[in-house]
């Protein structure tokens, strides 16, 4: 059945598959299933709207409402929430059911909802058990560690997104088991490499593509157990080296060359497969999937089965429009990781069963609708205590209310997010400009007024080995415009790998690593060698040269 997205207008279809999984998804009570409705947004609008709700990467200084200390935090100061710092927010002596009111079946359960979230404390940043990695969010198992995002159980590394079990690695999105690496994407199980994407098992490498056991190799794509090679010509060991030599990447000149000529080998020379997909694959479709049966329209998705519209997941079964989860069963949710089993429409909800438009309930709460900032609850609305029978007879009011203003069934909307749009990690991947957001009706934060740091620009040599301590005290301005520092663990590092003082600010350089990813999006292409029709992520009017599956892994080498 095909349906106009309500937002964008889009048409899209429902299939019978959807609507049975809209089915097993809905609450039961009182006997009585409470139906999910087919959804009035398309998937991307569908995907805005959650994402929209999560900050990943913008942290702000405030005070903690509890204690008046100065903590870093996602909500700025002028936010209007209760925020406390992490450690006092885990503590027994509140509880969120405190915060509890009536239901007012006169007005809309969003706005009610809206009012819950700016009473309730919220969790300034979520970390847990790191060791000097105060500067991060959403990770875990952290040990000196400094601007890291949605990373777990690293060591000595710096400005990286989606890192698990790395060390010493720099400016990184995505890696696995990785070691001593700078500026990789999409990797598996590297050593000493640079400038990596798709690869895996490779070392002592700059510039590859799809590359697998592969060491001592330069400017290389599609090779698989090569050592010695450069523009995927092999050489002698004593000709390889002389050749690097005579080019020295600790130039930033030398290096921003060889980064030109990357980007020219990904778009003109290098073939492309449809999509990335590695590991045990079985009926499914979308992007940097690994491992994963029965999934379709999935991206970046390891270990998933049985799941649809899903995105950013680890471990997940029976899914439908989540982002940024793991865990079974759930619709429409984002950053719940594990994910509630058998739920909906939640937000950085950990654990527990049966929650329906949660907020930040933690550590096994069951059987609630509507809270925020629960621990252990159950038979909670709005955040006030019910017993199990009188749970059982008003939710169902309260969802009849919820059909009534067309609540029923839609994610939480964007203009009650915690976060503006600028804020959030919505602008990864659908980047507005202030005036789009605000005829939308959604917030933008304008940005605060920094002094001027023009008397503060500082010459950066074009040699890492010229470059003086001093630096550290510095204020650097990158090609924007925009302010940013080099910290001394950062430094070292540099001096170490032979790289020289990047000239992007932090972001920027997050920026231009994600745009390595295509959309989250299929298109119908043919292969140029066979005339194979097959789906990719690369859209028809692509530079790349992108084969079907067999003609791309006959090109091997």
């Amino acid at each position: 059945m095909n349906k106009n997205c309500t937002q964008c207008a889009t048409s899209f279809t429902v299939t019978d598959e959807e609507r049975a999984f809209y089915e097993k998804a809905s609450p039961v009570f009182n006997r009585k299933k409470e139906l999910i409705p087919e959804p009035t947004l398309c998937v991307e609008c569908r995907f805005q709207r959650r994402v929209a709700h999560r900050n990943e990467r913008t942290l702000s200084y405030r005070t903690c409402d509890k204690t008046q200390k100065k903590i870093l935090s996602a909500y700025s100061q002028e936010k209007p929430f209760v925020v406390y710092e992490q450690k006092e927010w885990w503590k027994d002596d509140w509880d969120a059911r405190d915060y509890g009111q009536d239901i007012d079946f006169n007005r809309p359960f969003f706005e009610q909802f809206a009012e819950l979230q700016k009473k309730v404390p919220r969790m300034a940043l979520q970390q847990e058990n790191n060791e000097n990695s105060d500067y991060t969010n959403n990770v875990s198992y952290l040990k000196d560690c400094y601007w890291m995002f949605s990373s777990d159980y690293n060591r000595d590394c710096c400005f990286g997104t989606w890192i698990q079990h790395c060390q010493d690695c720099y400016d990184a999105l995505s890696l696995n088991e990785c070691e001593q690496c700078y500026e990789c994407v999409y990797s598996k199980n590297l050593y000493n490499c640079q400038y990596s994407f798709n690869c895996s098992s490779c070392r002592d490498s700059m510039f590859l593509f799809d590359c697998y056991n592969c060491k001592d190799c330069f400017m290389c794509w599609g090779l698989q157990g090569k050592q010695y090679y450069i523009l995927n010509k092999p050489y002698s060991k004593e000709k390889y080296f002389e050749k690097l030599h005579e080019f020295p990447l600790s130039s930033y000149q030398n290096r921003e060359a060889a980064k030109e000529r990357y980007r020219k080998i990904l778009k003109e020379e290098a073939f492309h497969p449809p999509t990335l997909m590695h590991g045990n694959l079985e009926n499914s479709d979308g992007d940097l999937l690994v491992d994963c049966q029965n999934c379709h329209d999935c991206y970046h998705v390891i270990g998933g089965k049985d799941c649809q519209y899903v995105n950013n997941a680890y471990k997940v079964e029976d899914m439908r429009d989540c982002s940024f989860v793991s865990g079974e069963l759930a619709y429409e949710s984002c950053e719940c990781f594990p994910s509630p089993y058998h739920s909906a429409f939640n937000l950085n909800t950990y654990r527990g069963s049966n929650l329906f438009y949660c907020d930040m309930c933690m550590n096994d709460c069951k059987d609630c609708f509507g809270c925020v900032g629960l621990k252990k609850a159950q038979y909670c609305i709005l955040n006030k205590q019910y017993h199990k029978d009188e749970y059982e007879e008003i939710v169902p009011k309260l969802i009849e209310h919820m059909r009534k203003t067309g609540e029923w069934g839609e994610f939480f909307p964007i203009n009650i997010s915690p976060y503006s749009y600028n804020e959030s990690q919505v602008m990864d991947y659908f980047p507005l400009s202030r005036e789009e957001v605000k005829q939308n009706g959604w917030r933008w934060k304008s940005e605060e007024k920094k002094e001027d740091h023009a008397k503060s620009t500082y010459e950066l040599p074009d040699l890492i080995e010229k470059v003086q301590d001093d630096i550290r005290e510095r204020i650097l301005i990158d090609e924007s415009g925009k302010p940013y520092k080099i910290i001394p663990q950062e430094l070292q590092f540099y001096r170490k790998m032979g790289i020289p003082i990047p000239r992007k600010s932090p972001e920027q350089r997050h920026l231009d690593r994600l745009h390595l990813f295509n959309s989250k999006k299929l298109w119908d292409r043919s292969c140029p060698k066979c005339g194979t029709e097959f789906k990719s992520t690369f859209a028809p009017e692509s530079e790349e040269k992108v084969l079907c599956k067999e003609c791309y892994y006959k090109n091997l080498e």
